[in-house]
């Protein structure tokens, strides 16, 4: 058999790999901690509270509503081409986004979505459409919108 090989690790230098291994899991540990804060943070910035119940509205007068509410989404997702900054316009439609699902949201609490299953069907479409356009409008300003800044920049008079 042959002789167990020495350690390699030098006994004199062990208080300062027990050092290093503190500080870079405080360095990690902390620097992961911020990014989880921030995250969550801009999350809930991002997503209005349900409001209480509030006075029942007909489940036509929802429906309504909830065309409305789609109509000034399709509306928005339009205008991004047309914004003078369309590489930009992405963080344009997510402050559009909020003051939506406030409008969204109090229009819900009129709605009584538990005992309409018609109504919370449209609700939950119109919730997915949103999550869609978001992600197109990420997707259309980072990979069109540097084109079409250049379209229209080479194109003015």
């Amino acid at each position: 058999m042959n002789a167990p090989a020495e350690d390699p690790r030098d006994p004199r230098f062990r208080s300062f790999r027990a050092v290093s291994l503190g500080v870079y899991l405080v360095v990690t540990i902390g620097f992961s901690v911020l990014i989880i804060f921030s995250v969550y943070r801009s999350v809930l910035r991002m997503t209005p509270e349900h409001l209480p119940p509030a006075e029942l509205q007909s489940e036509a007068d929802c429906l309504k509503g909830a065309r409305g509410l789609f109509g000034e989404l399709e509306l928005q997702r339009q205008k991004q081409g047309e914004e003078a900054d369309v590489r930009h316009s992405d963080q344009r439609f997510l402050q559009f986004r909020v003051g939506w699902l406030k409008r969204k949201r109090a229009l819900e609490s009129h709605c009584a979505l538990e005992s309409r299953e018609n109504v919370r069907a449209a609700f939950t479409s119109l919730d997915r459409v949103l999550d869609l356009y978001t992600t197109a409008s990420v997707q259309f300003s980072g990979a069109v919108g540097p084109t079409v800044d250049d379209f229209k920049k080479r194109a003015e008079p």
